[in-house]
C-alpha cells in the first residue's frame, strides 16, 4: 500500500512521522486582514510541535515504523471543496481516514453525521486511485472532542458504521471510529 501511495500522492500532501507519538490538528480559519477582500485559504491539516492542545488527534506509533500523513482537504483537495475528510494515515498495510469536526459541546451527534459522507468520498477516492486494493479493512476515525467505546455500545454507532459502508462503493470494510486518537501496533 505505501508504495502505492508515495507514487499516486502528491508529494507536498504526504510526509513521514516515525515518532513514537505525534498530534495532528486542523488549523483554524485564519482571520481576513483589515481592509482586505482577498479569500482566506484554509490550511491542511498539521502535525503539532511541542504540547498537544485540547482539539489534537493523537496518534501513538508503538513500533517507530514510519506514519505517512496524507493531508487532504486543502492539499490533495481545494480548500473550498469540502466533499472529503481532512486527512489520511498509512502505516505498513493499514489506513486510516480521519476527519475534525469540533464545535461546542452539544450536537456532537450531528457533527458525526456530518463527517460520513465526506470520509466515504475520499475511502472511494483512494480506491479508484488504487492506494486501498480490494478486500481491504480500512478505519475511519471522527475526531469531535470524546472518544466512544470500540467495539461500539450504541445503536447509533452501528447504524452510522453501515451508513458509511453504505456510502463506500468500494468493496472494501469501513470500521467506524470516533475518537481524538489511533494507535499503530
Amino acid at each position: 500500500m505505501i508504495i502505492r501511495l508515495t507514487a499516486l500522492i502528491n508529494p507536498k500532501c504526504l510526509s513521514t512521522h516515525p515518532d513514537p507519538e505525534f498530534y495532528l490538528y486542523d488549523p483554524p480559519l485564519a482571520e481576513r486582514e483589515e481592509g482586505s477582500t482577498a479569500p482566506i485559504k484554509r490550511q491542511p491539516t498539521a502535525k503539532r510541535e511541542g504540547v498537544a492542545q485540547v482539539d489534537d488527534f493523537t496518534v501513538k506509533n508503538q513500533t517507530a515504523h514510519p506514519v505517512h500523513l496524507v493531508t487532504i482537504d486543502c492539499c490533495l483537495y481545494d480548500s473550498g471543496d469540502g466533499t472529503r475528510c481532512d486527512c489520511a494515515l498509512a502505516h505498513e498495510q493499514q489506513i486510516r481516514f480521519v476527519e475534525f469536526s469540533h464545535g461546542v459541546f452539544r450536537r456532537r451527534s450531528a457533527r458525526v453525521e456530518k463527517c460520513i459522507p465526506q470520509l466515504a468520498a475520499t475511502i472511494n477516492d483512494f480506491y479508484a486511485l488504487g492506494i486501498i486494493p480490494a478486500g481491504s479493512v480500512v478505519q475511519a476515525i471522527i475526531c469531535v472532542g470524546f472518544t466512544e467505546d470500540f467495539p461500539p455500545r450504541t445503536a447509533m454507532t452501528d447504524i452510522r458504521t453501515v451508513q458509511l459502508n453504505l456510502l463506500v462503493k468500494a468493496p472494501v470494510a469501513v470500521e467506524l471510529r470516533v475518537s481524538d486518537e489511533t494507535t499503530f501496533v
